[in-house]
C-alpha cells in the first residue's frame, strides 16, 4: 500500500460500524471489535503528531499482509476505517465537549456497568505509535492518562484486582471521559503550533 488510502466523503452510518465490528470480530486478530477500534483512532486523532495511515492500518488489521482476498475487499475495509476515523475527528473538530467514548454496557442488580477496558486498551495502542511524542503528557500531566491505563494496561488490570475491582471501577470509569477530552486540550495548543510553525518547546 504505496499510497494514502481513500478518504470516502459519505458519513459513517450505524450499518457502517456494524459492517466493521462483524468483520473485526471475524478476524480475531488485530484490533478486536469497534469499541477497541474507536479507542484507537481517537488516541490518534488527539495526539500530538500526525500518524499515517498506511502507519496504523496494519495494527487495526494484525499484520504487515493485508488479510484480504481481493482488492475490492481491502478498499472496502480501509474506506470503513478511514470512515469511522473521520466521524471521530468530526466530532472533536466541532464541539469536542459533546465527545462520549463508546463503552460496552451490562445489567447487574438493576444498574447499568459501563465496560471500559476495550476501549482504553485500544487507546493505549494508539498512544503507542507515538510513544515518544506522547512523553511530554506522561510527564507534565499522568493524571488525564492515569484512568485510561487503569482499564487498558496490564500494569492497570493488576492494580483493579488488588485493590478490590468493583469499588475501583465505580470511582475511575466515570474518569475516562473527561480525561480523553482533557488530553485533547491538552495537545491543541501543539497542534495548532505545528499546522503554523515550529513546534511549541512543551515536545522538547
Amino acid at each position: 500500500m504505496k499510497n494514502e488510502p481513500p478518504i470516502p466523503a459519505t458519513a459513517f452510518s450505524e450499518q457502517d460500524l456494524e459492517t466493521l465490528d462483524a468483520w473485526l470480530l471475524r478476524r480475531r486478530i488485530g484490533l478486536a471489535d469497534a469499541v477497541t477500534l474507536e479507542g484507537f483512532l481517537t488516541a490518534i486523532v488527539i495526539g500530538p503528531h500526525l500518524v499515517s495511515p498506511t502507519t496504523w492500518l496494519p495494527k487495526v488489521w494484525g499484520g504487515k499482509a493485508p488479510p484480504f482476498k481481493d482488492l475490492a475487499e481491502l478498499n472496502r475495509f480501509v474506506a470503513l476505517v478511514m470512515g469511522y476515523y473521520n466521524d471521530v475527528a468530526a466530532c472533536f473538530a466541532a464541539d469536542p465537549s459533546r465527545f462520549e467514548p463508546t463503552f460496552y454496557a451490562s445489567e447487574i442488580e438493576g444498574r447499568t456497568l459501563l465496560i471500559v477496558d476495550e476501549w482504553c486498551e485500544g487507546f493505549i495502542k494508539g498512544t503507542r505509535l507515538d510513544t515518544p511524542g506522547w512523553k511530554p503528557l506522561q510527564r507534565e500531566r499522568p493524571d488525564l492518562l492515569r484512568p485510561i491505563e487503569l482499564f487498558g494496561t496490564r500494569a492497570g488490570w493488576r492494580e483493579l484486582a488488588a485493590g478490590g475491582e468493583a469499588e475501583l471501577h465505580a470511582i475511575w470509569s466515570v474518569r475516562v471521559a473527561p480525561a480523553v477530552r482533557d488530553i485533547h486540550a491538552y495537545w491543541l495548543p501543539y497542534r495548532s503550533a505545528r499546522r503554523a510553525g515550529p513546534a511549541p518547546d512543551r515536545h522538547h
